[in-house]
């Protein structure tokens, strides 16, 4: 799996493993947004349905080794939309922009706080290495939703 820290590579195997209610090494797809946002993930719902989340449950399940590649690959492609030069950066301003006005809106408050955590800063230009921004967001710790 590409480039996912083996802390979280941990995380999301002992998520996965909560999320096996019959201990037979699958979870109901119908679980992964849940499962993305028990490690402090918000993917929006289209996106959970875009990485194979069913609408009920019984439908579907998969394997851990199937969750795993979800994190980091899913978030370094939605970012990869906005590298407009094809570089590995993007604007600070439009990453804000976007996460405060999608359609499941984050409180600009934890925009804030993402980026503290994570020390995403941008250059002289406005940008930022959105690769190294995903890999301190998946390193965590992860601001709550409710501050």
């Amino acid at each position: 799996m590409a480039d996912l820290p083996s802390d979280k590579v941990d995380e999301a195997k002992q998520v996965f493993e909560c999320f096996d209610k019959k201990y037979e090494g699958k979870v109901d797809n119908f679980y992964i947004g849940d499962m993305l946002r028990s490690m402090g993930l918000y993917p929006t719902q289209a996106e959970c349905e875009k990485r194979g989340q069913t609408k009920k449950a019984g439908e579907k399940t998969l394997k851990v080794e199937e969750f795993l590649p979800i994190t980091y690959e899913d978030f370094m492609e939605g970012l990869k939309l906005f590298d407009k030069e094809s570089n590995g950066m993007m604007s600070l301003a439009e990453l804000t922009q976007v996460l405060v006005a999608m359609a499941e809106k984050l409180d600009p408050r934890i925009v804030e706080e993402i980026l503290r955590s994570t020390e995403t800063k941008d250059d002289a230009e406005g940008m930022f290495n959105y690769d190294i921004f995903v890999k301190a967001l998946l390193k965590g710790p992860f601001p709550n939703e409710s501050t």
